[in-house]
């Protein structure tokens, strides 16, 4: 494919990159970021494409790749102790707790917080999703661009991660 083919069909490729990042990534900015990236990545091999359904094909899975490679080089969430509120549970404790207890509260959440962070990405992803932004399966699922089957299967393996070191912790 010439130059001149490229730039006729570049706002087309554009668009099919932007719809692929978009599946993947949360931020408007990032999506952008993904979908030139792409760009520049298919003008470098414009020589050797063939056809328009041939960029097509190859600008949809080079915006995949670069969405995935953004996703794994990021935390996609950071829970911090000034970003999250307090618990329901820990607030009710608060009214009457005694400071001890108000301190077990506290390093009790610190320490589920430290063991959500290490997750996999996908997984902690998922989980703050619905736990933090109470999305849906279907949200989530439209989100992430999977189904909504994969979106329970990531949610129940992650809770069960978390539960079983919960109940490693109770032991000793």
């Amino acid at each position: 494919m010439n130059q001149l083919q490229f730039e006729q069909i570049s706002l087309q490729l554009r668009n099919i990159a932007t719809g692929y990042a978009r599946r993947y990534l949360a931020r408007a900015d990032d999506v952008d970021d993904a979908a030139s990236d792409a760009m520049l990545r298919l003008w470098a091999v414009h020589d050797s494409l063939r056809d328009t359904a041939h960029a097509s094909r190859l600008s949809a899975v080079v915006a995949r790749n670069i969405s995935i490679d953004m996703l794994r080089r990021q935390r996609l969430v950071s829970i911090d102790a000034s970003e999250v509120p307090t618990s329901w549970l820990m607030r009710q404790q608060s009214n009457d707790a005694t400071p001890e207890s108000q301190l077990e509260w506290k390093e009790d959440e610190q320490w589920l917080r430290q063991r959500i962070e290490q997750l996999p990405p996908r997984e902690m992803q998922v989980m703050s999703l619905r736990q933090t932004e109470r999305r849906t399966n279907e949200e989530i699922a439209a989100i992430l661009g999977i189904s909504k089957e994969s979106v329970a299967t990531v949610l129940s393996s992650a809770r069960r991660k978390l539960f079983n070191q919960i109940k490693e912790r109770n032991r000793k």
